[in-house]
């Protein structure tokens, strides 16, 4: 089964998703809540059109309620709201919720030789049931206490195999190969009512017949035998529709269907055709001759008298002429019979009378004078009396090249007592008082439209305007005086006409260019094209309507031009046109203003008040909605998107686009949609007829687009659709984000203002700590030798002298060790650990070697190059120069171990003397304040230090990693 949405075809199978029971569709039904019903060769399922799901029926013996097996032959609602199915030998109604109970039949409608086809309801529960070769049934249904049915015994038999369909009216019709029989309701039998042409000449037999009615009451047959035929009921006629078939190839209709348009479908053997049930505005406009009508009309000019008479110049019948409101034709000339070129021309002129035997001639233009005249441009120029019958052609001098020239007439005008013509040749100039036909010449005594096609010729505005192939030309008819008017892009196209509108502006007609409206008084243009909407870029012939628009002729269609709305609307031969390529000349407005157009098959006469009258109220429904994110990625809702209220579109949503389609689907092709995307732009747009509307990336915000369509005749739907779209701003855009960044900024600010205010702490710090150390270390030592150097000038004595320079001596290399100190600690090349070892071995060394105190030093498998923070070496080096220092000033130790150590970040110091350990006098451990110091630092850095005694003194440091 496939699915139509007005653009494309979507296809239900066993292997779709989601799946059907079965391949191959043997019955279609529409309940009222808008769900199909989907019969098959082996079950039922019911599709929901808005969410795209099927529920599946299938015979299951463990499952009560359950669907009967066999294929679904027919589904037929019955008047109480009864859903019947229908097999080859049982009937099932479905209840509520979807249970099946099967109706008892009676045994004489299920023999071994009888198989179902069809249900047709009778008044008063009466059922006819059709058979594929047996005649139909007419049987009651009857309904039991139990709420059970049960169809009864047959009541009647009709003598053929036919279908059977019943009216609003109750008249019963069987529908068969032997054509359209009424059943007779006193006699109980069918009469024979509308008989086709092939009535009682064939059985039916193993025949399929299928039928619809459609909004007239016309019932449509397609069957194997007869192929199409229509049933009028009301004038008692079948008209066989044969040809149609043929036309597609097709030998033989399947199915007949009414949409809810009102169209007729037909599935034939070879596609699907479809009929309009519409009336069209367009007729084709008939001439009558001898009885026959003429077919294949090749059209030029045609007009209307006083008297309501058309006369219409053709190029295969000649001049011919009927009433407007008649078809019998009168045939003034006859192409093909004597040539009046072989008549003689005294004084440069032919008089004939119009019997309809001699062949005049192409006649191109025609021209009425609104009295008794009409003026003929075509075999040179001529005047038919319309009192009297007669022609007289006027010819140029007898000069054989000029006669030449001048035969072949397009176009005329009349301006003051002359005539103006325009030809293949050149322009020519009659005076109907003297009958002098002669070429124009200008002020230059210059022939300037030698050689050059002229097929319109209009008179405004004190000018005469010449539209040529070269372009749009004006003469002065006083003086003679020729200009070529430079209207683009009108030179670039052969001008095939010329209309001059209410307004006096031109629209021009051009080979090529579309038409070009053009103002005569500021000389602006503008252009329209198929790229405007136009259906050809060659036009014919342009007409003006009551209302000001136009109805423009082309090589393929006929277009008609909203001057307001710019807009064009286009009609084709399956509209009702005879042809979709029109000539030029062959149109003309009617005084009650109705509009002829006339091409390569006839005239088209049609109201343009008719054109655009209200069809059956349609609506505007959302088919798709799809989007693209920026990975590629499609996400598409079809089904339900009609239900879609809002629409979000990510960042990364790149792209997207809605799909819409009128319930009208007659002719999707010649749909138009347009719409808004209202808080952008608020321009209406055209989205053209293929109803796919796209947006790519646009800007962040809140809009409504608006969807407005209408049918190709200008019908507008009842709707229109408003989807709310909300396009999110990508988050770097959005104000969250702007104000996230503003606080990060603000605490990067303060991140930094803060880290310089440490640094500066921390060089304010390290200034007051080497002050501190200078002051304390060096600052005393300074002080000492400052007041030993007094004593010694105070004494003078030399024993003491050298004994105070030795002091003085002392202290200096003390306070040079010290200012050392301050100044490794500080250097930031010694933040590692080697240089802490080397400090530590030179500062060992300086103090054992000269106590003559063995030591021995043991930092095996360090790594020198580990970094240090200049506090914690500081801090390691000062406690281990405190106890270095204790060791030679009070230990009385020969030997020191030193061992140093570093894992897994964690930093070992120890130090072990054989010395008397740390007490006083009375053997107790002692605690000055050089200890307190070294705790005081070891707290500094959370590190442990311990201090025992035990034989001699062990200090153990242990530094953790940080």
């Amino acid at each position: 089964m496939n699915r139509y949405d007005g653009s494309t075809f979507i296809q239900y199978s066993v292997l779709s998703n989601p799946t059907l029971t079965n391949g191959v569709i043997t019955s279609l039904f529409q309940d009222p809540a808008g769900y199909i019903w989907i019969g098959t060769e082996n079950g039922l399922n019911i599709l929901d059109p808005t969410s795209n799901e099927i529920r599946r029926f299938i015979h299951n013996d463990n499952l009560a309620g359950s669907l009967p097996p066999g294929a679904i032959r027919g589904i037929q609602q019955l008047k109480d709201g009864t859903i019947l199915l229908l097999s080859d030998r049982w009937l099932a109604k479905a209840d509520t919720n979807l249970r099946f109970t099967l109706l008892r039949v009676n045994p004489a409608l299920t023999q071994s030789n009888m198989v179902m086809t069809g249900i047709a309801e009778k008044a008063n529960n009466e059922l006819w049931i059709s058979f594929l070769d047996s005649g139909t049934a007419l049987t009651k249904r009857i309904i039991e206490k139990d709420k059970s049915d049960s169809i009864s015994a047959p009541l009647f038999y009709t003598a053929d195999h036919p279908r059977i369909f019943v009216d609003s009216s109750q008249i019963n019709y069987s529908i068969s190969n032997g054509g359209l029989n009424r059943y007779n309701l006193a006699n109980r039998v069918f009469e024979p009512w509308i008989k086709t042409e092939i009535a009682d000449k064939s059985t039916n037999l193993h025949v399929h017949t299928c039928y619809a009615i459609d909004a007239d009451g016309n019932i449509w047959q397609g069957a194997e035998k007869i192929n199409l035929v229509k049933y009028d009921l009301k004038q008692r006629k079948a008209i066989d529709y044969k040809w149609l078939l043929v036309s597609s190839s097709a030998s033989m209709t399947n199915v007949v269907y009414r949409d809810n348009s009102n169209n007729i479908w037909l599935g034939t053997d070879n596609g699907i055709i479809r009929i309009s049930s519409r009336v069209s505005f367009l007729e084709p406009l008939p001439f009558s001759l001898n009885g026959k009508h003429l077919q294949n009309i090749r059209c030029r000019r045609i007009i209307v008298d006083k008297d309501n008479n058309l006369y219409a110049g053709t190029e295969n019948y000649g001049l011919i002429s009927r009433p407007v409101n008649g078809v019998t034709t009168r045939a003034l000339s006859t192409f093909g019979g004597f040539a009046i070129s072989r008549l003689p021309n005294p004084d440069n002129r032919i008089h004939v009378l119009l019997d309809g035997k001699l062949d005049i001639g192409y006649m191109y233009d025609l021209w009425y004078d609104n009295d008794n005249s009409i003026w003929v441009a075509g075999y040179s120029i001529g005047r038919y009396d319309l009192r009297k019958g007669t022609l007289d052609v006027f010819l140029t001098e007898n000069n054989e090249q000029l006669r030449r020239e001048s035969i072949t007439q397009f176009s005329l005008c009349r301006a003051d007592s002359l005539f103006w013509t325009g030809g293949q040749f050149n322009v020519f100039t009659f005076n109907p008082a003297t009958y002098e036909m002669k070429p124009f010449i200008d002020n230059r005594g210059l022939q300037p439209f030698h050689g050059t096609p002229t097929w319109s010729m209009v008179n405004y505005g004190g000018y005469i305007w010449a539209g040529t192939y070269k372009g749009l030309y004006t003469i002065n008819p006083h003086t003679h005086e020729v200009a070529r008017d430079t209207v683009f892009p009108v030179s670039d196209y052969g001008i095939n006409d010329i209309l001059v509108a209410k307004d006096g502006s031109f629209w021009i007609s051009t080979a090529g260019g579309g038409i070009i409206h053009y103002n005569t008084a500021t000389h602006k243009s503008t252009q329209y094209s198929t790229q405007e909407g136009l259906s050809n870029n060659t036009v014919c012939g342009i007409l003006e309507d009551d209302n000001n628009n136009l109805w423009i002729s082309t090589y393929a269609g006929l277009s008609y031009l909203d001057k307001k709305t710019g807009q064009f609307t286009n009609f084709y031969a399956k509209d009702g046109l005879t042809t979709d390529e029109f000539n030029r000349k062959a149109f003309f407005k009617l005084p009650d203003g109705r509009m002829i157009f006339g091409g390569l098959n006839g005239y088209t006469i049609f109201n343009p008040r008719d054109a655009f009258r209200n069809e059956k109220p349609m609506s505007l429904i959302l088919t798709r909605f799809t989007k693209t994110n920026g990975n590629g990625e499609v996400m598409e809702t079809i089904f339900g998107a009609n239900d879609l209220k809002k629409i979000v579109i990510a960042p990364d949503d790149t792209f997207f686009s809605f799909g819409v389609a009128l319930t009208d689907m007659y002719d999707p092709s010649g749909n138009n949609y347009t719409y808004q995307l209202k808080g952008l732009d608020n321009k209406w747009h055209s989205a053209g007829n293929d109803g796919i509307i796209s947006f790519n990336s646009p800007p962040a915000g809140n809009y409504t687009l608006v969807i407005r369509g209408r049918i190709n005749k200008g019908s507008i739907a009842q709707n229109e659709i408003m989807i709310p779209i909300t396009v999110r701003q990508v988050y770097y855009k959005t104000a969250w984000f702007f104000i996230l960044m503003i606080l990060l900024v603000a605490v990067i600010i303060y991140m930094v203002v803060q880290y310089r205010i440490r640094q500066i702490r921390k060089l304010q710090l390290l200034r007051t700590r080497i002050a501190s150390d200078l002051h304390d270390e060096v600052g005393g030592s300074l002080v000492r030798i400052t007041m030993l150097t007094d004593a010694m000038k105070r004494e003078g004595q030399k024993d003491k002298t050298e004994e105070q320079l030795g002091v003085i001596s002392g202290i200096s290399r003390g306070a040079i060790s010290t200012m050392k100190d301050v100044i490794w600690s500080i250097d930031a090349r010694n933040d590692n650990l080697i240089g802490l070892i080397d400090h530590i071995h030179e500062h060992t060394h300086q103090m054992l070697v000269p106590a003559q105190i063995e030591y021995e030093f043991n930092d095996n498998g360090l790594h020198g190059n580990a970094k240090m923070h200049m506090d914690s070496r500081q801090h390691i080096y000062l406690i281990y120069k405190e106890a270095i220092n204790n060791i030679v000033k009070h230990s009385g130790a020969t030997l020191v171990k030193i061992s140093i150590s570093r894992q897994d970040g964690v930093f070992s110091l120890r130090i072990q003397d054989n010395g008397k350990g740390i007490t006083n006098g009375n053997g107790r451990r002692t605690s000055g304040q050089g200890m307190e110091n070294m705790k005081m630092r070891a707290a500094k850095m959370k590190a442990s230090l311990e201090i025992t005694t035990n034989n001699g003194t062990t200090i153990l440091l242990i530094v953790p990693s940080k």
